[in-house]
């Protein structure tokens, strides 16, 4: 059986450490006129404070408690101290009543003086910070269009800080901030604004940068072309200098080509012994073609006979190197080879036969069935 000096809390809102609490008073307890028996019924990080007779107040914070109950208390209320956050929207009215600013607020409130909070009589903290909150804002708000939130959104921050603390009155504590935004309706609008603005931008941009890729582009076909034109031209310079080059003959051409590959010297200079020799073997066998062919008049070799000795003394008259033969580095003869006298007499030049006239033919009288 329960001991009838005790009593029942009036109020008891069986709430822990992580409940979310709009009320910070948990319990309430009237105390008879023999006090509470035994400890007081409270947790170590609640404040308790006690009603005397004459109606003051008796505080006693955590971890503090009263030793005895004294006769003159005559209630006890058990007070949350702790830090409760507070996350909600509310709306405030714009220069068009037909458009208000959305506004997100954030609350951390804490009771600060548990007997000013018991005194005040309020129940419910987060309806009374967003009344003082709306109380402030709304004349402020007033003087902006919807489209200026951000504006009216400094201007609020500015008129509440400069104002009492929120929640002062009732011995609270109270950390908070303030957003502003656009009703839905014109965020909506300015969103798709702004789509329409990004894809004109986008368009513009991509007409640009095509166009722009398009002359660099072209740029490059005709330097491309331009290469080509040059390169074509160099091919045809190139062409034509060997040509004019190989059509010289040999002596020209292999000049060319030891310019561009002096290591090939040795074998230009055997190719051009080899063809000095066939030249003369050639210009030697049409010589004594032309001096014992027969079938011919005397006077009719007259002329060819003058230019073949003068084809003949043009060719005895040129040295044809022989291939190189080992020779001393003193005196530059070969040892191997035998001394030899140099004879001083001239060679006989070769004996030409005489031109004699031809023999007159005779004279025909033509007969009268010749003349016919």
């Amino acid at each position: 059986m329960d001991n009838p000096l005790s009593r029942s809390a009036d109020w008891d809102q069986q709430a822990d450490r992580h409940t979310r609490l709009a009320d910070p008073v948990v319990t309430v307890r009237q105390i008879g006129g023999l006090g509470l028996p035994g400890r007081t019924p409270t947790r170590i990080d609640h404040s308790l404070v006690y009603t005397t007779q004459r109606g003051g107040f008796e505080v006693f914070l955590p971890p503090n408690r009263p030793r005895r109950l004294r006769r003159r208390y005559t209630a006890v209320y058990e007070v949350d101290m702790g830090i409760h956050p507070v996350r909600t929207t509310m709306a405030l009215p714009s220069a068009n009543d037909a458009h208000e600013f959305e506004v997100g607020v954030e609350f951390d409130w804490q009771v600060s003086d548990p007997a000013q909070f018991v005194r005040s009589g309020h129940r419910d903290v987060p309806r009374l910070l967003l009344g003082e909150l709306e109380q402030l804002a709304r004349p402020v708000t007033r003087r902006f269009h919807i489209a200026d939130s951000a504006e009216a959104e400094a201007e609020v921050l500015a008129v509440v800080r400069h104002c009492k603390p929120l929640g002062e009155e009732a011995g609270l504590r109270v950390l908070w901030t303030v957003r502003l935004r656009r009703d839905e309706d014109n965020v909506a609008h300015a969103r798709r604004l702004q789509a329409i603005d990004h894809a004109a931008t986008e368009e513009i941009r991509t007409e640009r940068w095509s166009a722009r890729s398009d002359q660099e582009k072209a740029a490059r076909v005709h330097a491309q072309h331009e290469q080509r034109l040059e390169l074509q031209e160099y091919e045809a310079r190139r062409i034509a200098f060997y040509r004019e080059y190989l059509m010289r003959g040999g002596i020209d051409a292999w000049a060319m080509h030891l310019a561009q590959h002096p290591e090939d010297s040795a074998k230009a200079l055997s190719h051009l012994r080899q063809e000095q020799r066939e030249r003369l073997q050639a210009q030697m066998a049409l010589i004594k073609e032309m001096l014992t062919k027969a079938g011919t008049e005397p006077f009719e070799l007259e002329g060819p006979r003058r230019l073949a000795m003068e084809a003949f003394s043009a060719v005895f008259g040129q040295h044809v190197p022989a291939d190189p033969v080992p020779t001393d580095p003193d005196t530059g003869v070969d040892p191997a080879a035998p001394a030899t006298v140099p004879s001083t007499t001239p060679t006989p030049a070769a004996t030409l036969p005489t031109w004699e006239p031809p023999p007159v033919p005779p004279v025909s009288v033509p007969t009268p069935d010749s003349a016919r």
